[in-house]
């Protein structure tokens, strides 16, 4: 499984998939209405972590970073509320965040 080390700890590279609302402000007619669905989206990049608020989890994951001369950084950075993927990119995330917890 790809990963990378950033200040001693390994983060895990995951291929993530997950829907994400659609929006249109123009009118339209119902034929227009009743093709518009979700974008499935495809999202590749390191998991960061899971944390849990206010009875909700939500994953932060990172696609770009820097490590040179013991500056460490993370770019391009999302968070996301879990039950927004898919169930395999759901336990593909938990797996990757065991993973960096064990070290």
């Amino acid at each position: 499984m790809k990963s990378v080390t950033i200040n001693n700890t390994k983060y895990f590279f995951k291929k993530l998939t997950w829907l994400d609302i659609v929006g249109d402000s123009t009118i339209a007619g119902e034929n227009d209405y009743h093709n518009m669905k979700c974008a499935e989206i495809i999202t590749e990049a390191y998991i960061y972590d899971i944390f849990e608020e206010d009875g909700r989890e939500f994953v932060r994951t990172f696609a770009s970073y820097q490590t040179k001369n013991n500056e460490f950084g993370f770019g391009d950075r999302n968070c996301y509320p879990i039950e927004v993927f898919d169930k395999r990119s759901q336990k593909a995330i938990r797996e990757a965040h065991r993973l960096t917890l064990r070290g």
